[in-house]
């Protein structure tokens, strides 16, 4: 079993506990995950590593040449054309975030700050001898009126239009209450969230065009239509909502340590969890999984969160 870090709960693993206990024993009791990264994770990552850069002082060009240096060398399962596409979106898409938000008003007070901090009780205020709450914030920011605001980035593949579902989602999305207790617990009085969500290009290759043809028509679009690409909206959080996550927070850690206790971890089987699992073809087979041997096509991670690095 993975013991590093198994004790700091995120909000991608207790989303991954909601969605399927049985997805979170594979991913973090056992430690594994699929040793080829998936396009919306490499994608993601890529798009994010290029906004950090910038917000740590980088020129655009830097933090673009940075956030794409990961797909200067295509590996052997990528198709190359599809691998150029994908390089030009990420260039494409930054490119185009620096131009809507180059003259914003924002102060940044944090750039990726991590955090480790105490699982309460609210009943008593006692303190988890199991857990603690763990993540790294996008950014702290200071918005033009003086208030302190965390910042989340996101990338959506669906519309980001001011009256879309999407918006509804975020709202209620457990991820900015833990985001904004934690600011406080490391000693900011953030008021608010901050979303800034871009919105992945739906415009295909064309028969014949070249990734630098399509590059060219891309950034083109989103200079017709930057609200099309790029949305950013205040999500604040209400005290009261805080103290209901903060109650469902600990009864989620109860569940989680009854899991572990008993050692049982049921599916929950659907379409949608299934159909987007990498571990499906393990779960849905029936597959014993030797704690200590990899399964093909998947690795055992040393640290089951990596997304945290060093910050803390």
């Amino acid at each position: 079993m993975v013991t590093n870090s198994s004790s700091q709960l995120t909000t991608t693993r207790l989303s991954a506990y909601r969605r399927c206990p049985r997805q979170h024993f594979y991913r973090y009791e056992l430690g594994l995950s699929r040793i080829r990264e998936q396009t919306p994770l490499r994608f993601g990552g890529a798009f994010h590593t290029g906004l950090e850069a910038r917000n740590n002082g980088a020129d655009d060009a830097t933090a673009i040449q940075q956030a794409t240096a990961d797909y200067e060398v295509v590996p052997d399962w990528a198709d190359s054309v599809e691998w150029a596409v994908e390089r030009e979106t990420v260039r494409q898409l930054l490119a185009g975030h620096f131009w809507r938000y180059g003259q914003d008003d924002l102060t940044f007070v944090e750039v990726e700050r991590g955090f480790d901090i105490p699982l309460v009780n609210p009943d008593t205020n006692a303190q988890s001898r199991t857990f603690t709450l763990a993540g790294k914030i996008d950014g702290i920011v200071r918005l033009p009126d003086g208030r302190l605001a965390v910042l989340e980035y996101k990338t959506a593949g669906e519309d980001i239009s001011t009256d879309s579902d999407y918006w509804l989602r975020l709202r209620c999305d457990p991820q900015i209450s833990q985001y904004v207790l934690a600011a406080r617990a490391i000693g900011h009085d953030v008021a608010t969230v901050l979303y800034d969500v871009t919105r992945k290009p739906t415009i295909r290759l064309r028969k014949n065009e070249t990734p630098e043809e399509y590059a060219a028509r891309l950034l083109a679009d989103i200079g017709e239509r930057p609200d099309y690409y790029f949305a950013r909206r205040e999500v604040p959080r209400l005290e009261d909502e805080l103290a209901e996550f903060q109650l469902e927070l600990w009864q989620q850690a109860n569940q989680l340590r009854e899991s572990q206790r008993r050692n049982r971890w049921f599916r929950n089987i659907s379409k949608m969890t299934c159909g987007y699992c990498q571990f499906a073809p393990l779960c849905l087979n029936s597959v014993n999984v030797n704690p200590d041997v990899s399964p093909p096509g998947f690795e055992r991670l040393a640290d089951v969160h990596p997304e945290l690095g060093d910050s803390q």
